[in-house]
């Protein structure tokens, strides 16, 4: 399975993609309009993303610094562990693969065009390509796989149904009320169009994890497979959210709750993805 070009390429890419918005910073500065909900939108006016709301951009920056500081390096790094037949390098290498082709899947929805969106197109043809391959690698080698400790399935597994069964109920308690009461758009909606990342999340990402969940307690090869591949990618998404949440405190933005939750989410995905690769740190079949 030759992926190495295909890494290389997309690592090439990705940190084109995530510098230029901090090298090209040229923009006519902060505007502010009226969105389609009657709220008044700050643009934020610089660089390529200069046309979206000042609150996204900024969230898009502080996700483009994770992506450059750990998304792309460990990507790589995995990629040479894979090489030399390291199956825990095989599943970092895919658990990140995950995390920037979700990312991009989602700039693609909700960045405002600009000049990277031919950038973001062939990163999201790439990363479907490697993670496909990637993905159906793996399921045929799963089943030979070493059966993680009944503690280590019981908390991983857990880890990923808690996780997106509480995520599931936080976007439908944001969703659903508006509906019943007449009001139709939910106050998260703020200036926005639509509701992408939670229904992104409600028809793939969360469904996923919860499949992964519960494939890691039954202890099948699906879940030998995905439940640390999924314990990566909530590693790398929870340090994103940590990013945006931070950055968006220094604009002024409520941080709420989730200041003090996705710490904790975040180190209870960086223990099941610890817990999850140590149960498989055994050679494999090299990757090419």
């Amino acid at each position: 399975m030759r992926l190495t070009p295909l890494v290389l390429l997309t690592s090439a890419l990705g940190v084109l993609a995530a510098s230029l918005p901090f090298i090209v910073t040229t923009g006519p500065g902060p505007t502010e309009h009226l969105a389609v909900t009657g709220k008044l939108v700050r643009l934020y006016g610089h660089g390529p993303y200069r046309n979206m709301p000042a609150d996204v951009a900024v969230q898009g920056l502080a996700q483009d610094l994770v992506t450059l500081l750990a998304g792309l390096p460990l990507l790589l790094a995995a990629l040479w562990l894979a090489r030399r037949g390291s199956r825990v390098g095989y599943l970092l290498l895919t658990g990140s693969a995950g995390y920037l082709f979700v990312q991009y899947v989602l700039y693609l929805a909700m960045g405002t065009y600009n000049e990277l969106f031919l950038i973001w197109v062939a990163l999201v043809l790439l990363l479907f390509q490697l993670l496909v391959r990637l993905l159906l690698w793996g399921a045929s080698e799963a089943p030979d796989w070493p059966q993680p400790p009944a503690a280590v399935r019981r908390y991983v597994g857990g880890y990923l149904l808690f996780t997106g069964t509480s995520m599931a109920l936080l976007w439908l308690g944001v969703i659903v009320p508006p509906l019943l009461d007449g009001r139709f758009y939910p106050d998260a909606l703020a200036h926005l169009t639509t509701m992408v990342v939670q229904g992104f999340d409600l028809a793939i990402f969360l469904p996923a994890a919860l499949l992964a969940g519960y494939h890691c307690l039954r202890g099948t090869p699906a879940g030998r497979l995905l439940a640390p591949v999924f314990a990566v990618f909530l590693s790398l998404q929870m340090t994103a959210l940590l990013a945006k949440i931070g950055w968006m405190t220094t604009i002024g933005a409520p941080a709420g709750p989730a200041l003090a939750i996705i710490p904790l989410l975040l180190a209870g995905a960086l223990a099941a993805a610890y817990l999850a690769l140590r149960a498989q740190a055994r050679p494999h079949h090299r990757l090419s």
